[in-house]
């Protein structure tokens, strides 16, 4: 069970099965001390070539439900230590766009040469409507100053759509992931308010290496996905070796049910038709709600992260579905192509996973142990989706980080495939409170 020894609580039992490994204490989270008072998030996380690990969110000066947020970048050290010398004492911040809670960001990369890249919703300066979100993706220097050279003054701003009050919910653009092409471009996917309609289509937006829209992909630099004029949740996503595309959410079909939305996009943005129908596996999996969070490559075939239930009296647990190249269930994997894991026989949300060298699984996210307590959660799944005690008892491991509504919501592999960065959130409840970032650093075997 021994993972890598190393500083700042990366070593020692606290890793995955694997041989050798040396001793230490059980790797334990870690806060990120981004502001004294505040309300702080953490969402998304990436390691560069050299395995320092950088993780992104938003953190606000109070705790008031109008306070400003702004975008944060912070830099670890592979020792598991703050850099102090990047950003002011290790955190480099932005307020992208100013006024109040609209600023989230999920998404984090670092390109080849150590820029930092990151992506997010935020207001949308001069709107008529003030919950109106466009799309920012902004760019930080090595040392964590802003880099003017991107976008425009450090920024590139997507506004895909003018955002429109239906009913009581007020629907615009949002942004989810962030991945990186090997040459640099940059892929951003979400979901804007669909052209004449009240509902929202998926969108995935490619940028240049220095933040300009990509015009040779989808229409316009723009790949949209409409699945019968139903509101598109979108979520996770990879690029893939030979420049495809693979992308995941879900969608709330006619009769409530919500299914999981798996597409691929070949790459110049088209949907592939060879994958699931016309490019898109969108199927009713459980017989209430089935969300696929994140997708992985696991070999030929992709896995996701989310959650589910029946509905009724059935709890939601954690979900796992497999696709197959094809764009179909794999039912090989887990039971007929899905694995459930119950965490606590309550509302339980998976977030993130990645694959491991040995082709298991490490997903991240959360579980509710009572009714008024949210605690964040690890598992790993075998290659087959079988739960890996080697890993835990019964394949997962609970960390009270101390809040009411703790939670896991971004994990990334080192170059080395030995350690995982997962990052989330202590948080005091759902809305603005006293909350903090956390960051656990986890071997995962040799």
């Amino acid at each position: 069970m021994g993972g890598a020894g190393g500083a700042g609580g990366m070593g020692g039992a606290g890793g995955m099965g694997g041989a050798g490994g040396g001793g230490g204490a059980e790797a334990k989270p870690m806060t990120v001390p981004l502001s004294e008072m505040g309300h702080d998030r953490l969402y998304g996380v990436a390691f560069d070539s050299n395995g320092n690990i950088y993780v992104t969110g938003n953190s606000a000066p109070s705790t008031v439900a109008d306070a400003d947020f702004a975008t944060v970048v912070a830099k670890y050290l592979p020792t598991g230590e703050l850099d102090t010398t990047f950003g002011q004492n290790g955190i480099a911040t932005h307020n992208v766009g100013v006024g109040t809670n609209g600023e989230v960001t999920r998404g984090i990369v670092v390109q080849s040469t150590g820029k930092i890249v990151v992506a997010g919703t935020v207001e949308h300066a001069g709107a008529a409507d003030p919950r109106d979100r466009d799309i920012a993706v902004t760019r930080f220097n090595a040392d964590g100053s802003l880099d003017t050279t991107f976008g425009t003054n450090g920024v590139a701003l997507l506004d895909l759509s003018e955002g429109e009050l239906v009913g009581n919910t007020f629907v615009a653009d949002t942004q989810w992931g962030l991945n990186l092409y090997s040459d640099g471009r940059l892929l951003v996917s979400g979901a804007q308010k669909a052209p004449g309609r009240t509902d929202t289509d998926f969108a995935a937006v490619r940028l240049s290496a220095d933040g300009v829209i990509d015009d040779a992909f989808g229409m316009n630099g723009v790949a949209l996905l409409d699945i019968a004029q139903q509101n598109a949740t979108p979520k996770g996503g990879r690029i893939l070796a030979n420049g495809s595309v693979i992308l995941s959410g879900y969608n709330r079909d006619g009769d409530n049910i919500v299914s999981p939305v798996v597409y691929k996009l070949d790459s110049a943005g088209q949907l592939d038709p060879s994958f699931g129908t016309n490019g898109v596996f969108n199927q009713v999996v459980l017989a209430s709600v089935a969300e696929a969070y994140d997708i992985v490559p696991q070999g030929e075939n992709f896995v996701t992260a989310g959650y589910g239930s029946n509905g009724g009296g059935d709890n939601i647990d954690w979900l796992s579905l497999r696709i197959t190249a094809a764009g179909q269930l794999d039912t090989t994997y887990g039971q007929n192509g899905y694995v459930r894991v119950d965490m606590f026989g309550n509302n339980d949300n998976s977030r993130a996973l990645v694959a491991l060298a040995d082709n298991r699984l490490l997903l991240v996210g959360g579980g509710r142990p009572a009714t008024d307590n949210i605690d964040a959660m690890v598992a790993v799944l075998q290659e087959n989706g079988a739960v890996d005690e080697a890993f835990a008892p019964k394949g997962t491991k609970q960390y009270d980080l101390g809040g009411a509504a703790d939670m896991f919501w971004g994990v990334a592999l080192s170059p080395d495939q030995k350690t995982a960065a997962i990052v989330g959130t202590k948080a005091v409840g759902m809305g603005p409170g006293d909350d903090d970032g956390v960051l656990l650093i986890l071997p995962v075997g040799n």
